[in-house]
């Protein structure tokens, strides 16, 4: 059997150190996440990182509802952190559906921070898999997430 690698991977550098990167990823969300990039029907008012291992990342809309993105699997600032994405390739959360986003923060000096995504296990979209990645592959997807990240790090 041939193995083949599925994971998608990103990276930006930002000009604030590991520490203050990893808070602004993971705690203050909201600010940076492109508006249109959402499964809710409603706008995004707060998009939540809850800082534990178990803690929920989900999205809290204007009109009060909730929409799940995943769970923490790994939270070590800050180094690190691992989250699930359960959204399906029909833009909703599956609870049996799991693949992972592992963010890191690099120091490379003078201050600044590396900034790596890898998000891998897409086989689990099963016969989706292939567009799946393409989605994610597609520069207004990860790519866009991580520039508009950086715009506000920077």
């Amino acid at each position: 059997m041939i193995e083949t690698d599925s994971a998608v991977r990103r990276e930006v550098v930002v000009d604030v150190p590991p520490a203050r990167a990893f808070e602004l990823f993971t705690a203050d969300m909201t600010s940076w996440w492109p508006a249109d990039h959402h499964i809710g029907s409603a706008p995004i008012a707060e998009i939540i990182v809850e800082p534990r291992t178990g803690g929920r990342w989900f999205t809290r809309h204007e009109d009060g509802t909730e929409t799940s993105t995943g769970v923490v699997v790994v939270w070590e600032p800050p180094g690190r952190f691992v989250v699930t994405w359960q959204i399906g390739a029909d833009w909703k959360f599956h609870t049996d559906l799991v693949t992972t986003v592992e963010v890191r923060f690099e120091p490379v000096g003078d201050g600044r921070t590396r900034v790596r995504l890898e998000h891998r296990d897409l086989d689990a979209f099963g016969a989706d898999a292939a567009a799946m990645k393409e989605t994610f592959e597609d520069p207004g997807a990860w790519q866009a997430t991580l520039r508009a990240y950086a715009s506000v790090a920077s």
